[in-house]
């Protein structure tokens, strides 16, 4: 039933769960400690899940591009660069695997060119 729904849902469309009456089986009813499925799942704890694709958006970019544009060239927008440093094409994997870790702070930046001053860098 679950893929039926999800196959009918349109873009931007929301799928909104209310209850399990067919799991209200048994003398003491529906057991949260017992659901195997995942709209069970989300039921038990009133979760949302919500999808996110970019392209859906694409309109929106160039007004949100301008006005980020406008924060940081006034100053009111601040970029934090991670302080951990990756020079080197070879260095894009460990780059990577750091933004995963958790451990990142800001923007993971990799150096391609170590020749170039990081203040030659523009927006």
């Amino acid at each position: 039933m679950l893929n039926i729904c999800l196959n009918a849902l349109a873009v931007y469309g929301k799928l909104i769960v209310i209850g399990m009456i067919s799991q209200y089986q048994g003398e003491h009813g529906w057991q949260p400690s017992n659901y195997a499925g995942l709209l069970d799942k989300l039921l038990a704890k009133s979760q949302t899940v919500a999808g996110f694709f970019l392209v859906q958006y694409a309109p929106l970019w160039q007004q949100h591009l301008d006005r980020l544009y406008d924060l940081f060239s006034t100053g009111k927008l601040k970029v934090l660069i991670d302080s951990k440093r990756f020079v080197g094409l070879q260095a894009i994997p460990d780059a990577v695997e750091h933004l995963h870790s958790g451990k990142s702070a800001g923007k993971v930046v990799v150096c391609i060119d170590p020749s170039l001053a990081p203040q030659s860098a523009k927006l």
